[in-house]
């Protein structure tokens, strides 16, 4: 029993256990159905994109980098648009798509582009922001659609200490272009001031600090410069180029030189001036400057006569090239008023290797962006804004083989000529005469007073030259004037009386000068008068054949700092005075006669007092024509007594007035000048009311040219008087920089357009209108080939300006100076009614003629044709002497026009030359 008990509890453990076992297994079943059941009903967690920073640090490392860096993080699988916005703007990063195979996080560049670059390089800090998107799927519901996520991140980055965009541009003093001479390139826009007020929207603003400076350390004063509106329209163009300051260098960058002035117009020339605003170009020639490179021709000590120092030649100091600067000069002058550009490229040196910019315009060509002087980054902008665009609009490569280029304005008309045209309208209006144009007189006459006559037949108040105008005059003494000469017959001395005076001291003295309100217009005191004396030259021609012969009248204008007693010059006006019947006065150039030494010496130990001359000058136009109206007035000269003569004594002709006013208000004059007269008888007869033709004898336009290319120089230039040396006088002692002369000269030049022809010539070109409130003019240039006082060039330069024809035949082709010709169209003769310049040739070198010796072409440098360097005679004269230059000036004044010269070949020649001998 206990052994069958024992089986029974042994089963029933073992079915207990079984139980256990299976209520475990389904408790384990149910539990794990149960966990399967929650798993089911758990959602999945979508996908997340975010931005996880912006690594890129500061606003340099991205400006560097030209990328920003943006850390992304996605916790799956996704697709992600990058995109990032700087400073608020726009297109400044390159978009991107990135795709992420399963969770991660990932540095992404995004592309700085241009825009962005200018965008955030920009000073100051700047914020960026990145924006980002990608698609996931949303269940709602028993759907499921795709959703666009969004998200950003912004950051903003340090700023850039050493951002260039941060430098404030500084308006320079000196142009760092041109490291060589302060203010060059010259001249240049830089020195301008936008003026509103002005006829070209800028005024001149050249700092007292930057002007050249005497040898006692003084600087220009640039008061009066400052008051223009642009700069000459003759002006020179200078700069420095290092590598080209030799004849070879020059040669190899083929510059177009003054004996190819054609050249100015090849595809590929390598310095041009363009027109901002039409895109012409103007017609130029350059050259190096030769006077460092030639030595001086004389020797000179204090209080000695200068001794002349033969044998030399130009440029015989060739290695003397430190001072050398390129000049490029206008052949015909620029239009007043508009903007040029001018170009230097393609260069080579003197071992024809290409010449590299100067570092300071490379960097404005190449990378303007990232410099850090302030004052080169001023003259950078202005090079971006308004130079830059023009050489891509006409062609010009900005690339390494641009050298240099910059842009200047030119004055306008009012402002070269303004000052002078407005005092001569209130002169004439104060006589009752409004309108200057119309040709006609109207109103009084100026008033006058006679101080002396003296007649051939008749005696009078004859005597040593005694009377008002002479810088030697004594009052004191009787007014006397000389004994008329052998084809004179009367001579008379006199004064127009009450001028108006308009500059700022009365009775207008040399060293007077313009006076302005605060606005900058001309003023003057209505009282200031001043008496304007003249002398008068009466042919004998009046009276031949004992019957009066009545003719017109006639200013003369005298040569240079000379007086108005060159009126009675033999050679010239009395020949022409006895073909006319015509008598001629003169008074002094006023500003330029031998009554202003003073202040020219003051002017050439400081440049600050030349506009004093220059002031005065424009009176000295105004005094001309007060006497030349006196002479034309009908109630003038010609009922004076003065003027009246008895033909045949006691014999049945009656007395009467040698002047011919039967054309009554219509009655019309003439002008004549010779060397100075010629050259500032260009502007007299742009502005003479009276005037319709003018003769200008050996003529040129532009002193900063003539200077340097004269002999007459030369004894302003080292300080030479009365044949004495005196040192600190002369102008190069003063201002003794060689480097620095071609930017003195263009100083001056700026202040003597106002009085000289240079400013006013181009109004008599026929394609052009008369200045304000004047008549139309035609002028004859006579030119003295190889004339050694007044350069050929400057008139050719005028004889393009003014549209002038060249009479033809023109020079003996065996002379080799055809080059002269550009531009000027031939005409043969007989004609009338045009602008003229003709050539009176007095033979070569190897001649010697009736006046004196021939010429040698002159040198194509910037030098005077010096005899002591074998360039023979001066020619200067030879023309006035000359029966053709008589006989054409004679009929061009009288409007008839111009004849064929006498010789059988029809070229014009003088000194009694034929065209053959010594060639």
């Amino acid at each position: 029993m206990n052994h069958q008990l024992g089986i029974t509890n042994a089963r029933r453990y073992v079915a207990i256990a079984f139980a256990l076992i299976m209520a475990f297994a389904l408790m384990a079943s149910f539990a794990s159905s149960q966990a399967e059941a929650g798993k089911k009903k758990k959602k999945a967690k979508p996908v997340k994109v975010t931005a996880a920073g912006i690594p890129t640090a500061s606003q340099q490392q991205l400006l560097n980098q030209k990328k920003l860096v943006v850390k992304i993080k996605s916790t799956g699988k996704a697709t992600v648009n990058l995109s990032a916005i700087g400073a608020a703007k726009n297109g400044t990063f390159k978009s991107k798509k990135v795709k992420f195979g399963k969770k991660g996080v990932r540095k992404i560049s995004l592309t700085l582009t241009s825009k962005g670059s200018s965008v955030l390089g920009t000073c100051g800090a700047k914020t960026v922001k990145v924006n980002g998107n990608y698609k996931r799927k949303v269940k709602k519901g028993k759907k499921t659609k795709t959703k666009t996520v969004k998200f950003s991140k912004k950051k903003t980055l340090s700023k850039w200490a050493g951002n260039p965009d941060c430098v404030v541009p500084k308006k320079p003093t000196c142009d760092p272009l041109d490291p060589k001479v302060c203010m060059q390139p010259f001249p240049s826009n830089l020195y301008t001031e936008a003026d509103s007020t002005t006829d070209t929207g800028v005024r001149l603003d050249l700092p007292e600090d930057a002007m050249p400076q005497n040898r006692l350390g003084k600087p220009i004063d640039p008061t009066d410069i400052n008051r223009a509106d642009g700069y000459s329209v003759g002006n020179s163009i200078v700069t420095k180029i290092p590598e080209v300051s030799t004849p070879a260098a020059f040669t190899n960058s083929g510059i177009v030189p003054i004996d190819n002035i054609g050249a100015y117009a090849a595809a590929n020339a390598p310095v041009m001036v363009i027109d901002a605003a039409t895109g012409e170009r103007q017609p130029i020639y350059a050259e190096l400057d030769a006077n460092p490179t030639t030595k001086s021709t004389v020797k000179l000590t204090p209080g000695q006569p200068p001794v002349v120092i033969t044998g030399g030649y130009p440029n015989d100091n060739p290695t003397n090239t430190d001072d050398v600067n390129l000049i490029i000069r206008p052949a015909k002058n620029f239009t007043p008023g508009h903007r040029y550009v001018v170009v230097l490229r393609n260069l080579k040196d003197a071992s024809n290797n290409a010449v590299s910019a100067q570092a300071p315009f490379a960097q404005c060509r190449d990378d303007a962006k990232a410099i850090t002087d302030a004052e080169l980054k001023y003259v950078c902008n202005e090079l971006t804004d308004n130079v830059f665009p023009v050489l891509s609009s006409n062609g010009v490569a900005r690339d390494s083989s641009l050298y240099l280029a910059w842009d200047f304005t030119v004055a306008s008309d009012k402002s070269t000529t303004g000052r002078a045209t407005e005092i001569r309208d209130d002169a004439f209006s104060r006589l009752g005469d409004n309108n200057l144009a119309n040709r006609v007189i109207e109103g009084n006459s100026p008033s006058y007073v006679i101080d002396a006559v003296c007649d051939a037949d008749n005696g009078g108040d004859c005597g040593p030259s005694n009377y008002h105008g002479l810088s030697d005059f004594d009052p004191g003494d009787p007014i006397t004037v000389p004994t008329p000469g052998s084809n004179e017959q009367r001579v008379v001395a006199g004064r127009i009386t009450n001028v108006p005076c308009y500059l700022d001291e009365d009775g207008c003295p040399s060293g007077a000068q313009f006076a302005f309100d605060s606005s900058g217009n001309l003023t003057w005191n209505q009282a200031y008068k001043t008496d304007v004396p003249f002398l008068c030259t009466i042919p004998k021609s009046v009276v031949a054949g004992g019957t009066l012969h009545p003719g017109a009248t006639g200013i003369y204008g005298h040569g240079l700092l000379g007086a108005l007693n060159q009126v009675r010059s033999t050679g010239s006006t009395r020949e022409i005075a006895n073909l006319q019947d015509s008598t001629w006065c003169a008074t002094n150039w006023d500003g330029f006669s031998e009554n202003d030494f003073q202040t020219v010496a003051a002017s050439l130990s400081d440049l600050s007092n030349f506009n004093k001359l220059v002031d005065r000058m424009q009176q000295g136009f105004l005094n001309m024509m007060m006497l030349q109206r006196a002479m034309v007035h009908p109630s003038g000269f010609a009922t004076n007594a003065a003027f009246q003569v008895d033909p045949d004594g006691a014999g049945s002709e009656p007395a009467g007035s040698v002047i011919d006013t039967t054309n009554g208000v219509n009655t019309r004059a003439m002008y004549h000048g010779i060397s100075q007269g010629g050259i500032m008888g260009g502007a007299y007869t742009a502005l003479a009311p009276d005037v319709d033709y003018g003769v200008l004898g050996v003529p040129g336009i532009n002193y900063s040219t003539l200077l340097p290319r004269s002999v007459d120089f030369d004894e302003y230039a080292h300080g030479i008087i009365s044949d004495m040396y005196l040192p600190n006088v002369g102008l190069y002692d003063n201002y003794p920089d060689k480097a620095q002369l071609p930017l003195v000269f263009g100083m001056m030049q700026l202040l003597w357009d106002r009085g000289e022809g240079n400013g006013y010539v181009h109004t008599m070109n026929p394609a052009n209108s008369p200045l304000p409130n004047t008549n139309a003019h035609k002028v004859l240039l006579g030119v003295a080939v190889g004339d050694h006082q007044v350069a050929n060039v400057t008139a050719e330069v005028e004889a393009r300006t003014i549209g002038a024809k060249r009479y033809s035949p023109s020079i003996v082709s065996g002379r080799g100076l055809d080059f002269s010709y550009f531009g000027i169209d031939p005409i043969a003769a007989p004609f009338a009614n045009q602008n003229t310049l003709v050539f009176y040739d007095g033979g070569p070198e190897g001649y010697t003629g009736t006046f004196g010796q021939g010429s040698k072409n002159p040198p194509l440098e910037n030098v005077p044709p010096r005899p002591e360097w074998g360039y023979g005679g001066d020619p200067h004269s030879y023309p006035r002497k000359s029966a053709d230059g008589i006989n054409q000036a004679a009929s061009f004044l009288e409007g008839a026009g111009v004849p064929v010269c006498a010789a059988p070949s029809g070229n014009c020649f003088s000194n009694g030359w034929d065209g053959s001998s010594g060639l």
